[in-house]
């Protein structure tokens, strides 16, 4: 509350980006009650800036990616500011246009990218820019024998299948995704010479070794058994690791993992030690019982640990202590501990951000009570009692249960229909042969039961819509039910209204 009413309407404010250590900018140009607009400035230096810089910054206009020439500011919470920033002085806000979109406080990135992107090849920049035009939006081109828009910005099996030259894909100057299930020999090096390929997504990658050290990937995405040595390169920023781990997995990372998200989609509860002692982001899902005991060992200087449950059990809670530099702690579908388990605010100096959701009731009521005006974002909701989580178990819909997006209702009825659909498709698995049209035809049921359902008052979004989808998918996988699932999904996708 001091902060925001020391803040002033042209202050301008220092920060120090992370993994750079690099100063930058931002300047205070409006403010209400509850928010305030920031802009981006362009000082970028290894110094803290003075009082006597301030007449030289000009506000930062952004060119990179799909930038063309704009401004980046924002409205950002005042109650979040960042009590760390360092004031500098104030200046006379300039003409600006008008600011619609929210935000968190700036970070550095924008500083940061525009820094990386303007060291990028510039050839490559400016085929990217040129197809990005409005004009060339819609041109198209033939590239491995297929008709696609020549922005195309993700590539398929179909497509690197059907070349034996991945030069062809130079036509394609706007790719920035790689997804493959499959082992080329020229995928690496096609990786490494193009800068703006920021994503790969390798399913059932079978090399022993990936050395990804000479790439420019931002966000890698693998699952395979037999990887056993991963090499990032230092653009990396998010790496997802899905499906069973060798036990010998090690990731090696020029900064160790310091600025650097690491997802693990956990299957049986195993994590290996992977290396990244200098890891500052960690996000496990999946979790069905999982102890904390060996993390403060392996990730001293985590500032973010998010744990997610299948819903699931946490041991160990106590151990959280021990992770000195923890500034956000965030759990969903978690249950087997206690308010006495849970970490005292005094105990996490450094917590800024505690998010709870879907937690054991009687201890979510403790711990909200115990932060309540000890961290900056708390949030405690969708308190579960054990009731509940015996009925929810196996329910992939219960996170809608104490949704604001899906009405009470909606959800008791998406539950029902998606029980009758289990109990009619693990029958159909049990008899002796299964008739692949009546499994359709119950898609088609489920399908048109949530159309129906959506019809007078809609509630289903992206995110409901994957939901619906992937728990089908959960009963198909429940019943071991593994051919024509392609051709069922098609189905499923023709039928649904939203």
């Amino acid at each position: 509350m001091k902060q925001k009413q020391s803040l002033q309407v042209g202050d301008v404010y220092a920060l120090q980006e992370k993994e750079t250590g690099k100063w930058f900018a931002f300047q205070v140009t409006q403010m209400n009650e509850e928010n305030a607009v920031y802009v981006d400035l362009d000082y970028w230096s290894e110094k803290m800036p003075e009082e006597s810089d301030i007449d030289n910054m000009s506000y930062l206009r952004l060119n990179h990616h799909f930038w063309d020439n704009k401004i980046c500011h924002s409205w950002a919470p005042l109650k979040f500011f960042p009590s760390h920033a360092k004031r500098i002085g104030n200046l006379a806000v300039r003409p600006i246009e008008e600011c619609k979109g929210f935000s968190d406080w700036p970070n550095g990135n924008q500083q940061k990218w525009t820094e990386k992107w303007n060291k990028l090849p510039k050839d490559q920049i400016e085929a990217f820019k040129a197809v990005q035009a409005r004009e060339r939006w819609h041109e198209e081109i033939i590239v491995a024998g297929k008709e696609v828009r020549r922005h195309l910005y993700g590539l398929f099996d179909d497509m690197l299948s059907a070349v034996q030259d991945f030069s062809e894909f130079d036509k394609l100057p706007g790719l920035g995704r790689i997804c493959t299930s499959k082992d080329y020999p020229q995928l690496l090096p096609f990786l490494e010479r193009r800068c703006l390929i920021r994503e790969l997504v390798w399913e059932n990658c079978q090399r022993r070794e990936l050395d990804l050290s000479r790439t420019h990937l931002e966000e890698v995405e693998i699952s395979g058994e037999d990887v056993e040595t991963i090499h990032l390169p230092s653009s990396i920023s998010n790496l997802t690791l899905r499906g069973k781990l060798s036990p010998n997995l090690r990731i090696h990372s020029p900064n160790d993992g310091y600025y650097m998200v690491l997802r693990i989609m956990m299957q049986d509860d195993f994590l290996p030690d992977v290396g990244l002692n200098r890891l500052t982001n960690l996000r496990l899902t999946n979790i069905q019982e999982y102890s904390l005991k060996d993390i403060p060992s392996r990730f001293p200087g985590l500032m973010w640990l998010g744990l997610a449950g299948k819903p699931g059990y946490i041991r160990d809670m106590a151990e959280i202590v021990k992770l000195h530099e923890l500034e956000t702690l965030t759990m969903d579908d978690l249950f087997g501990f206690t308010a006495d388990d849970f970490p005292c605010p005094e105990s996490l100096p450094e917590l800024r951000t505690l998010w709870l959701e879907s937690i054991p009731a009687d201890s979510g009521k403790i711990i909200r009570k115990m932060y309540r005006g000890k961290v900056q974002d708390l949030s405690v909701i969708k308190l579960r009692s054990d009731e509940w989580l015996h009925e929810n178990l196996n329910n992939p819909l219960r996170h809608w249960d104490g949704s604001e997006f899906v009405p009470k209702s909606k959800y008791t009825k998406s539950v029902a229909l998606w029980k009758e659909t289990r109990h009619r498709i693990m029958e159909e698995a049990n008899s002796e042969e299964i008739d692949y049209s009546s499994i359709k035809n119950i898609a088609i049921d489920y399908i048109e039961g949530f159309n129906r359902l959506d019809k007078r008052s809609q509630f289903i979004e992206t995110e409901e819509r994957e939901d619906i989808i992937n728990a089908f998918v959960q009963i198909l996988d429940e019943a071991g039910i593994n051919e024509r699932r392609e051709e069922i999904l098609q189905v499923m996708e023709e039928k649904r209204n939203w």
